[in-house]
């Protein structure tokens, strides 16, 4: 009888260290959560930081945000690629921005939402079920963090405490004020890429490439009614810069044609404005305040790249050229002249074909006169002053 008995005991004995070494691992993993619970509150707390002000410099202030700006790029690339692969159908290239746009916000969510799931995994009983009064685990923390930026208000969980009631009241907050700044950011950006669209229309009734626009303006003895029409699409271009400094996501909106296509049309004008200053005689062009006044809101365009990390394209494109000027009767100077003179704006050269290619077009769409067969507006030859009235040179 004493053996079964010795047998028994050694038994409940084994039972209790096996449960004792069960429990060891249990209640280290206890402490070392409950050590880990300020880490997560204070990572939170940053991560909110960090998710407001992206919020607010994306909305606000000049530039974009770092991270926002970095996702937008690389979705660039994307899209360039894809573009190039399908050989050069838009229907993909023009949805970058649309899903430039959703990024931005999705960013911005779950920057939010993250944050607030992390505080309230700082406190043990931060959040406690309605039904059970049990402590809320890591998904419902997420749910309850969820429904709160949402503002649903559902109820299945809720803040034990005035702190945590006090930290629920500030993240429903942080909901309305991201809803309250995607509404307006979005808003803002559609009405500025639809500016976007009607600038470059504009250009494009002036001419379909840089020798077009001249030649429309050519009254057979200088271009100076182009300047009115230079004027009006000063204001415009300015508008643009600053559009694209506050909004940089902008450059990602693209167009499926031609004449819509700022960057295509800005290059096509900047480079009229180079042969307007450079390639003309003397009296044959427009006054320089018309010109550097257009030109100078070209510049400030053209300075919203770098902050959408556009980099200048590693090659000049080809120079201009100026035969078909000089075919139509336009007074040129001589070609060596004006390759000297262009090739002294090499970098902003630069910048508008990095401009272009962005877009996925090619140089070809800023001088698309022989690859496409156009054929230039001529104007009739200016009557002869010395000829009796009525009749002309021929």
């Amino acid at each position: 009888m004493a053996r079964p008995e010795a047998v028994a005991n050694e038994q409940r004995e084994f039972d209790r260290n096996s449960s004792a070494a069960r429990r060891v691992p249990v209640v280290r993993n206890r402490l070392q959560l409950r050590a880990m619970r300020p880490i997560l509150g204070i990572l939170g707390f940053l991560i909110l930081g960090y998710a407001l002000v992206e919020l607010l410099w994306t909305t606000f202030l000049e530039g974009g945000a770092p991270l926002i700006t970095r996702i937008c790029q690389g979705l660039a690339k994307v899209f360039l690629s894809i573009h190039h692969r399908r050989r050069g159908r838009r229907t993909v290239i023009a949805a970058m921005g649309l899903f430039a746009v959703i990024s931005t916000v999705l960013v911005w969510t779950m920057l939010i939402w993250v944050a607030w799931t992390l505080i309230y995994c700082a406190g043990e009983r931060a959040l406690i079920s309605t039904e059970t009064r049990e402590p809320a685990n890591a998904v419902a923390r997420a749910y309850f963090a969820g429904y709160t930026i949402f503002t649903l208000g559902l109820g299945d969980y809720r803040p034990e405490g005035g702190f945590w009631q006090i930290v629920t009241s500030i993240a429903a907050g942080s909901g309305f004020l991201l809803f309250g700044l995607t509404i307006a950011y979005t808003v803002s950006v559609v009405s500025a890429a639809t500016q976007k669209r009607q600038l470059a229309l504009c250009i494009w009734s002036l001419g379909r490439s840089p020798d077009d626009i001249i030649l429309r303006a050519w009254n057979g003895m200088d271009t100076t009614a182009l300047g009115p029409h230079l004027v009006s699409l000063t204001a415009m271009l300015a508008l643009l810069g600053e559009s694209h400094l506050t909004y940089p996501v902008l450059h990602y909106f693209h167009s499926t044609k031609r004449s819509s296509s700022v960057a295509a049309r800005v290059a096509a004008l900047d480079e009229a404005l180079t042969v307007l200053e450079c390639g003309l005689q003397k009296g044959c062009s427009l006054d320089l305040p018309s010109l550097g006044a257009a030109r100078e809101s070209i510049t400030e365009f053209l300075q919203t790249l770098k902050p959408a990390l556009i980099a200048p394209a590693a090659e000049v494109p080809p120079s201009p050229s100026l035969q078909a000027l000089r075919e139509s009767g336009v007074p040129v100077v001589e070609d060596e002249l004006f390759e000297a003179a262009v090739a002294a704006l090499a970098g902003r050269r630069k910048l508008l074909l990095a401009l272009v290619l962005n877009e996925g077009w090619t140089w070809d769409e800023v001088w698309p006169v022989k690859l496409l067969g156009l054929t230039p507006f001529r104007p009739n030859p200016a009557p002869d002053q010395s000829a009796p009235s009525g009749e002309t040179n021929t």
